[in-house]
């Protein structure tokens, strides 16, 4: 009866094991309509509606990211900035869930990414000083200052292929104000450092998750647990 009683008190001790909330997922298929779900538009950057995955990997819908696109009139590009952006809906804000504690717990942010050899995007790191990237950003309590990031630069990731992109960061106590840190805004972020970027796929974006470790309390074994441990425990000792 050894085995039984091993995978039993394995059971009860999961219960004080730290647990993983999913706070934000798109995956331009069926993940992306509800309220703690999908991306909205940041500055300059354009999620298109669900586009059939062009790269044949087989993987269903995938977002298309156009940081040059023109205005409705044709004028000119929507956004004078270099930095193109995909966030959470508006206003871009999400909170961290209760069971959070910040300053023990971390946030996983994921997002897989493509980008095409003919790419909007200006690859030519000599002439630019340096090369255009792409950003994972995570701003506590909304506040500029203080953000975590993690950067990858455009040409240190091979074109025409997907890259399943990940960025761990401990969830900070307090924000730049000094404020206990209650929500945050994620940010993937685009950046064309020569700001030249003409209209048309940057990148392609899919299956993005955010979510966080949660070390609060949680409750005891349910009672029928117990009575369940406490029958094999019983048993084990009745057949020394």
């Amino acid at each position: 009866m050894k085995t039984p009683l091993i995978l039993i008190l394995s059971l009860a001790l999961s219960f004080a094991a730290n647990a993983a909330v999913t706070i934000l997922e798109d995956n331009w298929d069926d993940i992306g309509a509800g309220a703690q779900a999908g991306l909205g538009t940041g500055n300059n950057a354009a999620k298109t509606d669900p586009l059939a995955d062009p790269t044949g990997s087989g993987r269903g819908n995938v977002g298309a990211v156009d940081i040059g696109r023109l205005k409705a009139d044709g004028s000119g590009p929507i956004g004078t900035s270099p930095w193109g952006e995909l966030r959470a809906p508006w206003p871009g804000s999400i909170d961290l869930p209760s069971s959070a504690v910040a300053g023990v717990d971390t946030l996983t942010i994921k997002a897989d990414l493509y980008i095409p050899s003919g790419t909007t995007f200006d690859t030519d790191t000599a002439g630019n000083g340096a090369a255009d990237r792409f950003n994972m950003i995570v701003r506590w309590n909304g506040i500029n200052q203080g953000a975590a990031n993690k950067k990858w630069n455009w040409d240190s990731l091979a074109a025409d292929t997907w890259h399943s992109l990940e960025f761990n960061t401990l969830i900070k106590e307090n924000d730049n104000d000094g404020n206990p840190t209650t929500s945050i805004i994620p940010i993937f972020s685009f950046y064309d450092r020569s700001n030249n970027a003409t209209p048309g796929v940057a990148a392609y974006i899919d299956n993005v998750s955010i979510t966080t470790t949660t070390s609060a309390a949680i409750p005891e074994p349910g009672v029928g647990v117990l009575a369940l441990l406490g029958s094999l425990i019983f048993l084990r000792r009745r057949r020394r």
